[in-house]
């Protein structure tokens, strides 16, 4: 008995560092193929789900006026029944900006539908959705487009996402730590068959490879790549097509961000475990395995792991467990002073584990951040 107590926490404990070796390896290993260029750019829809959008949708719809010729876009803009001046707003813009497109008005029903109306609007064969609270760069749209049109068997690609905060904080500084490793955990995945998850204010894709968005459940850029895959065909990341992203810098915002994206990326995955198959070849059995390690196996066993070992050294010496808590809150707070992958990870697996907890409540509709 005195013996099981140590074995049980060194094996608890292996799950996640095991999880995260083969992840930290991809990540240090996977190179990043720049896109080849296509002879002719293709018309294109781009849809925005959009709620309350009024602080910074003219801005967006002015950047995309500069990111991709204006003959060969349409740009919908899928009014989530917003409250404030969204809709005027938006529709000013394109007029303005010489712009094809429209607003569509519809009651509040969550970014799924709102997507999926979207989608129902555009009039392309490709189309683009991306998020109102953030900016394209002049080469984001033609390198998801060169690397979604250099395989028929490429049904969707999604490209990175560059956080933006007002101020530097332990908060702002783990989102800019998660996001250096997750793309190249993504590219690895892309190069073995496809990328699990796409980064939904980034994502470009052919409506014959993808199915409507469950309107309910699961997040709109994982239900996509799992629809898409399922579909038979790969979804790929694209490093070099970026969406700069404005990210909250307090507490507050975050967890309330976070809590619900891991709650519904928790959601798309237990939706399509049937996934876990020999059927979708290396993804079903290597790939979307490791993710649902990631996301539902390692945060629990991250924090029981925690739980264990402060009661393996109390029993020796509580000094001993008091000297364990206080390093582990040092990582944490290490954070504020300067980006590291150790305080994200700790966030993190803290936003996943609340969000195993919030699967059992409805969120499928969203509040912006605070502006």
């Amino acid at each position: 008995m005195t013996l099981l107590l140590p074995f049980l926490t060194i094996l608890i404990t292996a799950i996640p560092l095991s999880v995260y070796l083969i992840y930290i390896i991809a990540a240090i290993t996977s190179k990043p193929t720049p896109p080849k260029p296509i002879n002719s750019l293709p018309n294109v829809s781009i849809v925005i789900p959009a709620y309350n959008e009024e602080p910074v949708i003219q801005d967006r719809i002015n950047n995309l006026a500069k990111a991709y010729p204006k003959d060969k876009m349409e740009i919908i803009v899928s009014n989530d029944g917003s409250t404030d001046n969204t809709q005027k707003i938006a529709q000013s813009a394109l007029t303005n900006n010489s712009l094809t497109g429209k607003v569509i008005t519809h009651p509040r029903s969550g970014v799924n539908k709102a997507i999926n109306r979207g989608i129902n609007e555009s009039s392309n064969e490709i189309v683009v959705i991306t998020g109102a609270d953030g900016m394209f760069d002049e080469n984001t749209i033609s390198h998801l487009l060169c690397v979604l049109l250099s395989s028929d068997d490429i049904g969707a690609v999604s490209g990175d996402m560059i956080p933006i905060a007002k101020n530097d904080t332990v908060f702002s500084k783990s989102e800019t730590a998660y996001r250096s490793i997750y793309g190249r955990i993504c590219t690895w995945e892309s190069k073995l068959h496809s990328t699990y998850c796409l980064n939904g204010a980034v994502v470009a894709f052919k409506k014959t490879a993808s199915t409507s968005l469950n309107t309910r459940k699961g997040a709109d850029d994982a239900s996509m790549a799992l629809s898409v895959i399922r579909n038979g065909y790969r979804c790929k990341y694209v490093p070099t097509a970026r969406f700069y992203e404005y990210v909250p810098d307090n507490f507050y915002e975050q967890r309330r961000q976070k809590i619900r994206r891991a709650t519904r990326l928790l959601e798309a995955t237990f939706l399509n475990k049937d996934i876990l198959s020999f059927k979708y070849g290396i993804f079903g059995m290597f790939i979307f395995p490791l993710r649902i390690m990631m996301f539902f196996v390692v945060p629990t066993a991250f924090f029981l792991s925690l739980i264990l070992w402060s009661i393996t050294l109390a029993s020796i010496n509580i000094l001993y467990c008091v000297g364990f808590i206080v390093i582990m809150c040092s990582l944490v707070l290490a954070g504020n002073l300067y980006t590291n992958v150790i305080s994200s990870f700790i966030i993190y697996q803290g936003y996943l584990f609340l969000g195993l907890f919030n699967m059992l409540r409805d969120v499928h509709i969203w509040e912006p951040m605070e502006r």
